[in-house]
Protein backbone atom coordinates (compact mmCIF):
# COMPACT_ATOMS: atom_id res chain seq x y z
CA UNK A 1 0.00 0.00 0.00
CA UNK A 2 2.79 2.40 0.95
CA UNK A 3 4.58 1.54 -2.27
CA UNK A 4 1.45 2.32 -4.29
CA UNK A 5 0.99 5.65 -2.49
CA UNK A 6 4.65 6.50 -3.13
CA UNK A 7 4.32 5.73 -6.85
CA UNK A 8 1.12 7.77 -7.16
CA UNK A 9 2.76 10.67 -5.32
CA UNK A 10 5.79 10.62 -7.64
CA UNK A 11 3.57 10.51 -10.73
CA UNK A 12 1.60 13.47 -9.40
CA UNK A 13 4.78 15.43 -8.65
CA UNK A 14 6.22 14.74 -12.11
CA UNK A 15 2.93 15.85 -13.65
CA UNK A 16 2.98 19.05 -11.63
CA UNK A 17 6.60 19.76 -12.59
CA UNK A 18 5.86 19.18 -16.27
CA UNK A 19 2.79 21.40 -16.03
CA UNK A 20 4.85 24.14 -14.39
CA UNK A 21 7.56 23.81 -17.06
CA UNK A 22 4.96 23.97 -19.81
CA UNK A 23 3.29 26.95 -18.20
CA UNK A 24 6.67 28.64 -17.80
CA UNK A 25 7.54 28.04 -21.46
CA UNK A 26 4.18 29.42 -22.53
CA UNK A 27 4.77 32.52 -20.41
CA UNK A 28 8.23 33.06 -21.92
CA UNK A 29 6.98 32.72 -25.49
CA UNK A 30 4.10 35.10 -24.71
CA UNK A 31 6.50 37.60 -23.12
CA UNK A 32 8.77 37.50 -26.18
CA UNK A 33 5.81 38.15 -28.47
CA UNK A 34 4.76 41.10 -26.31
CA UNK A 35 8.34 42.40 -26.31
CA UNK A 36 8.38 42.48 -30.12
CA UNK A 37 5.11 44.42 -30.15
CA UNK A 38 6.21 46.99 -27.58
CA UNK A 39 9.62 47.81 -29.07
CA UNK A 40 9.30 50.97 -31.14
CA UNK A 41 12.92 51.06 -32.29
CA UNK A 42 16.32 49.59 -31.59
CA UNK A 43 19.93 49.68 -32.68
CA UNK A 44 22.15 46.68 -32.04
CA UNK A 45 25.73 45.75 -32.89
CA UNK A 46 26.71 42.13 -33.46
CA UNK A 47 29.52 39.92 -34.68
CA UNK A 48 28.44 37.23 -37.13
CA UNK A 49 30.61 34.20 -37.87
CA UNK A 50 29.80 32.09 -40.94
CA UNK A 51 31.61 28.75 -40.86
CA UNK A 52 32.30 27.34 -44.33
CA UNK A 53 35.22 25.53 -45.98
CA UNK A 54 36.76 24.85 -42.54
CA UNK A 55 37.13 28.57 -41.97
CA UNK A 56 35.40 31.34 -40.03
CA UNK A 57 34.17 34.34 -42.01
CA UNK A 58 33.55 37.25 -39.66
CA UNK A 59 31.22 40.21 -40.16
CA UNK A 60 30.64 43.28 -38.03
CA UNK A 61 26.91 43.89 -38.16
CA UNK A 62 24.80 46.90 -37.21
CA UNK A 63 21.03 46.42 -37.08
CA UNK A 64 18.54 49.29 -36.95
CA UNK A 65 14.76 48.99 -36.64
CA UNK A 66 11.94 51.48 -36.39
CA UNK A 67 8.21 50.85 -36.33
CA UNK A 68 6.22 49.96 -38.25
CA UNK A 69 8.48 48.07 -40.69
CA UNK A 70 11.75 49.90 -41.30
CA UNK A 71 14.95 47.85 -41.16
CA UNK A 72 18.58 48.57 -41.96
CA UNK A 73 21.31 45.94 -41.61
CA UNK A 74 24.89 47.03 -42.31
CA UNK A 75 27.43 44.23 -42.78
CA UNK A 76 31.19 44.71 -42.94
CA UNK A 77 33.30 41.73 -43.99
CA UNK A 78 36.42 41.73 -41.80
CA UNK A 79 38.54 40.01 -44.46
CA UNK A 80 37.74 42.19 -47.46
CA UNK A 81 36.50 45.25 -45.51
CA UNK A 82 33.62 45.34 -48.00
CA UNK A 83 30.43 46.96 -46.69
CA UNK A 84 26.88 46.19 -47.80
CA UNK A 85 23.54 47.38 -46.49
CA UNK A 86 20.19 45.61 -46.58
CA UNK A 87 17.41 48.17 -46.25
CA UNK A 88 13.63 48.02 -46.04
CA UNK A 89 11.43 51.10 -46.25
CA UNK A 90 8.02 52.05 -47.68
CA UNK A 91 9.31 51.71 -51.25
CA UNK A 92 10.64 48.16 -50.93
CA UNK A 93 13.73 46.10 -50.09
CA UNK A 94 17.19 47.23 -51.22
CA UNK A 95 20.79 46.12 -51.05
CA UNK A 96 23.30 48.97 -51.18
CA UNK A 97 26.92 48.58 -52.26
CA UNK A 98 28.78 51.76 -51.22
CA UNK A 99 32.02 50.69 -52.94
CA UNK A 100 30.12 50.66 -56.25
CA UNK A 101 27.76 53.53 -55.40
CA UNK A 102 25.04 51.19 -56.62
CA UNK A 103 21.77 49.85 -55.22
CA UNK A 104 19.60 46.84 -56.02
CA UNK A 105 15.86 46.61 -55.43
CA UNK A 106 14.10 43.32 -54.71
CA UNK A 107 10.64 41.96 -55.22
CA UNK A 108 10.83 40.33 -51.80
CA UNK A 109 9.07 40.26 -48.45
CA UNK A 110 12.38 40.28 -46.58
CA UNK A 111 13.10 40.09 -43.67
CA UNK A 112 10.25 38.01 -42.26
CA UNK A 113 9.97 35.61 -45.21
CA UNK A 114 12.85 33.54 -43.82
CA UNK A 115 14.88 33.04 -40.67
CA UNK A 116 17.37 35.85 -40.01
CA UNK A 117 19.77 35.00 -37.14
CA UNK A 118 20.70 38.66 -36.57
CA UNK A 119 17.14 40.01 -36.31
CA UNK A 120 15.07 39.98 -33.10
CA UNK A 121 11.67 39.90 -34.84
CA UNK A 122 12.66 36.93 -36.99
CA UNK A 123 14.00 34.97 -34.01
CA UNK A 124 10.80 35.49 -32.02
CA UNK A 125 8.74 34.47 -35.04
CA UNK A 126 10.72 31.20 -35.24
CA UNK A 127 10.12 30.57 -31.53
CA UNK A 128 6.38 31.22 -31.77
CA UNK A 129 5.99 29.09 -34.91
CA UNK A 130 7.80 26.07 -33.44
CA UNK A 131 5.30 24.37 -31.13
CA UNK A 132 8.05 21.95 -30.08
CA UNK A 133 10.58 24.62 -29.13
CA UNK A 134 12.62 23.64 -26.08
CA UNK A 135 13.24 26.31 -23.43
CA UNK A 136 15.63 25.76 -20.53
CA UNK A 137 17.02 28.04 -17.85
CA UNK A 138 20.77 28.70 -17.84
CA UNK A 139 21.67 30.93 -14.92
CA UNK A 140 19.73 34.15 -15.46
CA UNK A 141 19.24 33.46 -19.17
CA UNK A 142 16.97 31.27 -21.29
CA UNK A 143 18.28 28.80 -23.88
CA UNK A 144 15.74 28.20 -26.64
CA UNK A 145 16.15 25.48 -29.29
CA UNK A 146 13.93 25.85 -32.36
CA UNK A 147 13.59 24.82 -35.95
CA UNK A 148 14.62 27.36 -38.59
CA UNK A 149 12.86 28.44 -41.74
CA UNK A 150 15.45 29.22 -44.39
CA UNK A 151 13.04 29.22 -47.30
CA UNK A 152 15.49 28.01 -49.94
CA UNK A 153 17.73 25.87 -47.76
CA UNK A 154 17.15 22.30 -46.66
CA UNK A 155 20.59 22.12 -45.06
CA UNK A 156 20.15 24.55 -42.15
CA UNK A 157 17.74 22.96 -39.70
CA UNK A 158 17.99 24.19 -36.10
CA UNK A 159 19.10 27.13 -34.00
CA UNK A 160 19.90 27.78 -30.37
CA UNK A 161 18.96 31.22 -29.08
CA UNK A 162 20.36 32.48 -25.78
CA UNK A 163 17.99 35.13 -24.44
CA UNK A 164 18.80 37.60 -21.68
CA UNK A 165 16.49 36.75 -18.78
CA UNK A 166 16.05 40.41 -17.79
CA UNK A 167 15.69 42.21 -21.12
CA UNK A 168 14.37 39.24 -23.18
CA UNK A 169 16.69 40.36 -25.98
CA UNK A 170 18.92 37.72 -27.62
CA UNK A 171 22.55 37.53 -26.56
CA UNK A 172 23.71 34.83 -28.95
CA UNK A 173 22.33 32.69 -31.79
CA UNK A 174 23.89 29.48 -33.10
CA UNK A 175 22.57 27.93 -36.34
CA UNK A 176 23.15 24.24 -37.07
CA UNK A 177 22.91 22.07 -40.16
CA UNK A 178 21.12 18.72 -40.27
CA UNK A 179 24.20 17.03 -38.80
CA UNK A 180 24.20 19.50 -35.86
CA UNK A 181 27.38 21.14 -37.12
CA UNK A 182 27.61 24.81 -36.24
CA UNK A 183 27.24 26.90 -39.42
CA UNK A 184 26.56 30.41 -38.09
CA UNK A 185 27.05 32.23 -34.84
CA UNK A 186 25.78 35.71 -33.98
CA UNK A 187 26.79 37.48 -30.77
CA UNK A 188 24.90 40.67 -29.92
CA UNK A 189 26.45 43.68 -28.18
CA UNK A 190 25.55 47.30 -27.46
CA UNK A 191 21.78 46.92 -27.43
CA UNK A 192 20.05 50.32 -27.55
CA UNK A 193 16.26 50.20 -27.23
CA UNK A 194 15.86 53.99 -27.37
CA UNK A 195 17.93 55.12 -30.35
CA UNK A 196 17.54 58.49 -32.02
CA UNK A 197 17.59 58.15 -35.80
CA UNK A 198 17.89 60.80 -38.47
CA UNK A 199 14.51 61.28 -40.16
CA UNK A 200 16.13 60.07 -43.40
CA UNK A 201 17.79 57.05 -41.75
CA UNK A 202 15.92 54.48 -43.83
CA UNK A 203 16.14 56.24 -47.19
CA UNK A 204 18.38 54.87 -49.94
CA UNK A 205 20.29 58.01 -50.91
CA UNK A 206 20.93 59.10 -47.33
CA UNK A 207 22.09 55.61 -46.35
CA UNK A 208 24.42 55.37 -49.35
CA UNK A 209 26.03 58.77 -48.76
CA UNK A 210 26.44 58.13 -45.05
CA UNK A 211 28.05 54.73 -45.70
CA UNK A 212 30.49 56.19 -48.25
CA UNK A 213 31.44 58.94 -45.77
CA UNK A 214 31.84 56.41 -42.95
CA UNK A 215 33.53 53.49 -44.68
CA UNK A 216 34.92 54.96 -47.89
CA UNK A 217 34.29 53.55 -51.36
CA UNK A 218 37.53 52.05 -52.61
CA UNK A 219 37.62 49.16 -55.06
CA UNK A 220 40.69 47.09 -55.98
CA UNK A 221 42.28 48.29 -59.22
CA UNK A 222 41.76 46.07 -62.27
CA UNK A 223 45.37 44.93 -61.92
CA UNK A 224 44.63 43.79 -58.35
CA UNK A 225 41.68 41.63 -59.39
CA UNK A 226 41.85 38.00 -60.45
CA UNK A 227 39.43 35.65 -62.15
CA UNK A 228 38.44 33.08 -59.53
CA UNK A 229 37.57 29.38 -59.61
CA UNK A 230 35.29 27.22 -57.44
CA UNK A 231 36.99 24.42 -55.54
CA UNK A 232 33.73 22.60 -54.84
CA UNK A 233 32.37 21.72 -58.29
CA UNK A 234 29.88 18.98 -57.35
CA UNK A 235 31.63 16.21 -59.30
CA UNK A 236 31.67 18.13 -62.60
CA UNK A 237 34.52 19.06 -64.93
CA UNK A 238 35.51 22.43 -66.34
CA UNK A 239 34.84 21.79 -70.03
CA UNK A 240 34.97 25.31 -71.45
CA UNK A 241 36.49 28.61 -70.37
CA UNK A 242 36.56 31.93 -72.18
CA UNK A 243 38.27 35.04 -70.83
CA UNK A 244 37.71 38.21 -72.83
CA UNK A 245 39.54 41.48 -72.36
CA UNK A 246 37.17 44.44 -72.19
CA UNK A 247 37.76 48.18 -72.27
CA UNK A 248 37.06 48.28 -68.55
CA UNK A 249 38.41 44.92 -67.40
CA UNK A 250 37.62 41.30 -68.15
CA UNK A 251 34.73 38.90 -68.58
CA UNK A 252 35.13 35.17 -67.95
CA UNK A 253 32.63 32.44 -68.82
CA UNK A 254 33.16 28.94 -67.40
CA UNK A 255 31.10 25.84 -68.14
CA UNK A 256 31.16 22.88 -65.77
CA UNK A 257 29.57 19.68 -67.06
CA UNK A 258 28.53 16.52 -65.25
CA UNK A 259 25.61 15.25 -63.17
CA UNK A 260 25.17 18.77 -61.72
CA UNK A 261 26.17 21.03 -64.60
CA UNK A 262 26.48 24.78 -64.07
CA UNK A 263 27.86 27.95 -65.63
CA UNK A 264 29.74 30.84 -64.04
CA UNK A 265 30.11 34.33 -65.50
CA UNK A 266 32.52 36.81 -63.91
CA UNK A 267 32.85 40.41 -64.99
CA UNK A 268 34.88 43.32 -63.64
CA UNK A 269 32.70 46.25 -62.64
CA UNK A 270 33.55 49.80 -61.67
CA UNK A 271 32.13 52.40 -59.34
CA UNK A 272 29.18 54.44 -60.59
CA UNK A 273 29.91 58.17 -60.75
CA UNK A 274 26.42 58.99 -59.52
CA UNK A 275 23.80 56.98 -57.65
CA UNK A 276 21.29 56.04 -60.32
CA UNK A 277 17.98 54.16 -60.19
CA UNK A 278 18.13 50.84 -58.35
CA UNK A 279 18.62 47.73 -60.46
CA UNK A 280 15.57 45.50 -59.95
CA UNK A 281 16.18 41.82 -59.17
CA UNK A 282 13.67 39.01 -58.74
CA UNK A 283 15.54 37.22 -55.99
CA UNK A 284 16.02 37.10 -52.23
CA UNK A 285 19.01 38.60 -50.40
CA UNK A 286 20.98 35.97 -48.47
CA UNK A 287 24.33 35.99 -46.66
CA UNK A 288 27.26 34.02 -48.08
CA UNK A 289 30.88 34.03 -46.90
CA UNK A 290 31.78 37.17 -48.86
CA UNK A 291 28.64 39.14 -48.04
CA UNK A 292 25.14 39.64 -49.40
CA UNK A 293 24.15 37.57 -52.44
CA UNK A 294 20.98 37.42 -54.51
CA UNK A 295 19.37 33.98 -54.72
CA UNK A 296 16.65 32.78 -57.07
CA UNK A 297 15.55 29.20 -57.76
CA UNK A 298 18.20 28.66 -60.45
CA UNK A 299 20.85 31.31 -59.91
CA UNK A 300 23.01 33.13 -57.41
CA UNK A 301 24.53 36.57 -57.99
CA UNK A 302 27.10 38.31 -55.81
CA UNK A 303 29.85 40.93 -55.99
CA UNK A 304 33.29 40.40 -54.49
CA UNK A 305 36.38 42.61 -54.83
CA UNK A 306 34.95 44.49 -57.79
CA UNK A 307 33.91 41.35 -59.68
CA UNK A 308 30.27 40.44 -60.32
CA UNK A 309 29.60 36.69 -60.21
CA UNK A 310 26.62 35.07 -61.91
CA UNK A 311 26.22 31.35 -61.11
CA UNK A 312 23.32 29.48 -62.69
CA UNK A 313 22.20 25.89 -63.22
CA UNK A 314 19.13 23.82 -64.05
CA UNK A 315 20.49 20.93 -61.97
CA UNK A 316 21.67 22.43 -58.69
CA UNK A 317 19.58 23.08 -55.59
CA UNK A 318 19.83 26.46 -53.81
CA UNK A 319 21.95 24.76 -51.12
CA UNK A 320 24.39 23.53 -53.78
CA UNK A 321 24.56 26.98 -55.40
CA UNK A 322 25.38 28.37 -51.95
CA UNK A 323 28.12 25.77 -51.40
CA UNK A 324 29.78 26.45 -54.77
CA UNK A 325 29.66 30.23 -54.25
CA UNK A 326 31.44 29.86 -50.91
CA UNK A 327 34.26 27.84 -52.49
CA UNK A 328 35.65 30.40 -54.98
CA UNK A 329 39.37 31.06 -54.74
CA UNK A 330 42.20 32.55 -56.79
CA UNK A 331 43.39 29.04 -57.69
CA UNK A 332 44.46 28.55 -61.29
CA UNK A 333 42.14 25.61 -61.87
CA UNK A 334 38.99 24.07 -60.46
CA UNK A 335 39.10 20.98 -58.29
CA UNK A 336 36.52 18.28 -57.77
Amino acid sequence: MRKLIYILTMVLLIGLINACDKHSQTDIVKALGEKVEEIKAFEVDAVMDIKEMNKSHLFDVNIKFQQPHYYKVTLKNRDSQNVQIVLKNDEGVYVLSPALNKSFKFQSDWPLNSSQPYLFQSLVKDIINDKNAMITKQGEDYVIDTKVNYRKSQELSKQRIIVDGKTLFPKEVIVFDSGMNEKMNVKFTNVNLKPKFNEEEFEVEYSMNKAIDTFGATLPTFAERDIMYPTNIQGTELTAETVKELDNGKRAIMTFEGPKSFTVIQEYIDKEEELGPSEILFADPIIICSGVAFLSDRSLIWIENGIEFFLFSNDLTPDQLYTIANSFTKATSAEK
